[in-house]
């Protein structure tokens, strides 16, 4: 298993008990693949931010979203099925999965 980071943006109007447990719904996925989740930053710096320039999603131009930073461990042939999780989650705007620097 590798280590990877992955930073997810969800719509800024959720309510805080749908954004809570979207937040689990996204760990879910990693776990899903058979990776585990080592931590989940959602407060300073991240938490709701302004974003660069606004993303157009489900007939809406959205200014903010939610930032959430996780850091887990998994097989780097599961993050295709974790992705694509994702791009299904019509709560998550937008999201990267890059793996830490210095780690092979």
């Amino acid at each position: 298993m590798r280590p990877y980071e992955m930073l997810t943006i969800f719509h800024p109007q959720l309510p805080e008990e749908e954004l809570n447990g979207t937040i689990e719904q996204v760990a879910g996925y990693v776990t899903n693949a058979g990776g585990a989740i080592a931590g989940t930053v959602r407060e300073n710096p991240w938490g709701r931010r302004r974003l660069a320039y606004p993303i157009r999603h489900e007939g809406q131009d959205l200014r903010d979203g939610f930032y959430v930073l996780y850091t887990f461990n998994v097989d780097a042939g599961r993050i295709t099925d974790l992705e694509r999780s994702l791009k299904l989650n019509d709560r998550v705007l937008r999201h990267i999965i890059v793996k830490p620097d210095g780690e092979e």
